[in-house]
């Protein structure tokens, strides 16, 4: 405490020195939670644009079960997006848009990096067939951001049953089904 002229003054607060280096601290992290977040923030768009396909490739066969009829969804890597149709033909009238089954345009930075279909051939345009008894064409969908973000969409075909997948499918034998791992499951 000094006094000056019958005034006290009190040397109670922060330094400059202090005030900058809090500032440092608050602002580095800053910077750290915003890449976290926009890192999260792609992985987050390629888990829902597989859930968003996952719900497609269900709508296409309920109904194809319920129609009686074929029923196909179409994946467009060219125009980067997927619809379901009825019928194999190109009529506008045919595409299917209710509330699981409206034509999706993926996200900009997602894209369709791999598809293989049993029993097709490599086309531009690939259409995955579900049909009246519940069964479908067996497909591998991989989605990716092109970085390490990734989710893949896989069909059975027996039994028509879709499931997602985080991450990448490093090895996938689409023509063979591991009966011992189905009996596992129901047991």
């Amino acid at each position: 405490m000094t006094e000056i002229k019958g005034r006290c003054f009190c040397r109670g607060g922060f330094t400059l020195i202090e005030l900058l280096t809090v500032a440092a601290v608050i602002a580095a992290s800053v910077i750290a939670s915003a890449a976290l977040m926009l890192r999260n923030q792609s992985k987050t768009k390629v888990i829902q644009t597989a859930q968003q396909l996952t719900l497609a490739a269900r709508a296409a066969r309920v109904r194809a079960v319920e129609s009686g009829q074929s029923c196909r969804l179409v994946l467009d890597p060219q125009n980067c997006c997927f619809f379901i149709r009825t019928s194999s033909s190109d009529d506008p009238q045919a595409v299917l848009s209710g509330p699981y089954s409206k034509p999706v345009q993926l996200p900009e930075s997602i894209r369709l990096e791999q598809v293989l279909l049993l029993d097709s051939e490599q086309t531009d345009i690939f259409e995955i067939e579900f049909k009246p008894n519940g069964s479908a064409q067996t497909a591998v969908i991989q989605l990716s951001d092109g970085g390490k973000n990734q989710a893949a969409v896989t069909i059975h075909q027996i039994t028509g049953r879709v499931k997602m997948t985080r991450g990448e499918l490093t090895t996938l034998l689409i023509d063979r089904i591991d009966l011992d791992q189905e009996q596992t499951a129901v047991q």
